[in-house]
């Protein structure tokens, strides 16, 4: 994991209230700042469909929770309203998946978000796996 220490108090107990879903799917975090947010997972056996590949929830989640990130790194919270997520390929068991996401805009009341996830091999090469696009409603 990243060193965190440059995150306000917030982000850090919003990470801490999110261990449940950083832990089902293994996320760790890589970095996060300047409206953007960078998570990494391996994936698990017990998320492969009967297809063979990891379960596209597995990409979505961790778009998603990278996206909650972002937002707060730019000094905001937010909730999803509406997650679009366009799958390239598949990934298996154990593959690393890295998840990269950065604000397009913050205006009042929403903020919309792009990222993308990567299939990521030890030797540094990696596959574009999914693409999506997120709105958050905003809580100031």
């Amino acid at each position: 994991m990243a060193n965190l220490d440059h995150l306000s108090a917030e982000t850090r107990k919003a990470l801490a209230a999110d261990q449940g879903i950083l832990d089902t799917f293994g996320v760790t975090v890589e970095s996060i700042g300047d409206g953007r947010c960078e998570l990494i997972c391996r994936v698990p056996e017990n998320l492969i469909n009967a297809g063979g590949f990891a379960h596209g929830s597995i990409a979505f989640a961790v778009m998603d929770t990278a996206c909650a990130y972002a937002i707060r790194s730019a000094g905001v919270s937010g909730v999803t309203i509406h997650g679009d997520t366009h799958f390239v390929r598949g990934a298996a068991a154990g593959d690393k998946l890295l998840a990269q996401v950065e604000i397009v805009n913050i205006g009042r009341r929403v903020a919309t978000l792009r990222g993308e996830t990567y299939i990521c091999a030890d030797n540094g090469d990696r596959k574009l796996a999914a693409h999506g696009a997120f709105v958050f409603q905003l809580r100031r």
